[in-house]
């Protein structure tokens, strides 16, 4: 009696994101009283906004306002989640905070017999 074949063990592949952990203060949205300041008083805070609505338009001040850090690394592991990667650990390596990931190899197709060619 021939004994079944044993069953492959699963197959995996990793992924490492780090994230450079930076305490600073964190970007402020556009303004374009600051941009004139930059500018020297050049081009007025008026101008820029009038000419430069999808860096400074008011709509665009308020989506770019930051997300809180949490809130951002929630939605980026939810992506990843959703193309089937499972975090397996994170560690932090200096000022590097190392993700884990990891998920299974798709199973190839099994081959299929070569049928004989007649001639």
């Amino acid at each position: 009696m021939s004994e079944p074949p044993s069953p492959t063990p699963p197959q995996w592949e990793y992924r490492v994101i780090h994230i450079n952990v930076d305490n600073s203060t964190p970007p402020k949205p556009p303004d374009p009283q600051v941009a004139s300041q930059k500018l020297g008083g050049t081009l007025s805070p008026e101008f820029i906004s009038r000419e430069f609505p999808q860096q400074y338009g008011p709509e665009q001040r308020a989506q770019a306002a930051p997300k809180h850090p949490a809130e951002q690394l929630q939605h980026f592991l939810n992506l990843l989640g959703k193309e089937g990667w499972e975090m397996t650990t994170t560690a932090q390596v200096g000022q590097l905070l190392m993700f884990f990931f990891k998920r299974p190899l798709p199973l190839a197709p099994p081959q299929a017999a070569e049928a004989p060619q007649s001639p």
